[in-house]
């Protein structure tokens, strides 16, 4: 399938990390286009549909979390993008909300996310999680594991 944004990407990974970096670029809300925002949305969705759907490690209920998955990310990212003073860090499957988040605490409530007081920082993950082991993570150490790609929103006063 031939893409303007995403020529380089072979796997869901890639494609979720790379559409994270190509949205803050993008999004009208950080002085993007609304048209290149909406284009990027739409090629986004159409990879993300091919690659599950082509994945023949996935069975029917993985290919179905997964779309849901890219669907949330795709959301979620572009609902907080614009928050001042913030650090956004896709770590594998999660985003965490980095920075000075208690002005903006009630707004990540509304969208779901959840605070981890060990970690001092905001998290969404799509679906329930069960921590199968006792293993407490500091974030260096699931950013080695699972890799991330980080964002640094502008100071509040840049916005305006």
């Amino acid at each position: 399938m031939k893409t303007q944004f995403f020529e380089q990407v072979t796997n869901l990974d890639e494609l979720r990390k790379e559409f994270y970096r190509l949205a803050f670029i993008h999004h009208p809300d950080r002085g993007g286009d609304l048209k290149t925002m909406q284009y990027l949305n739409d090629e986004y969705e159409r990879l993300s549909f091919q690659l599950i759907n082509s994945n023949e490690d996935f069975d029917q209920s993985r290919k179905e979390w997964e779309m849901e998955l890219s669907e949330a990310i795709q959301e979620k990212l572009n609902k907080i993008i614009s928050l001042p003073e913030i650090t956004i860090e896709l770590i594998g499957n999660w985003l965490w909300i980095l920075g000075n988040t208690f002005p903006i605490r009630n707004i990540l409530k509304q969208e779901g996310f959840y605070f981890s007081h060990p970690k001092a920082a905001w998290y969404f993950h799509q679906g329930t999680y069960i921590k199968k082991s006792g293993v407490i993570m500091s974030m260096d150490e699931m950013r080695n594991l699972w890799g991330q790609q980080k964002i640094q929103s502008e100071p509040q006063e840049q916005l305006n």
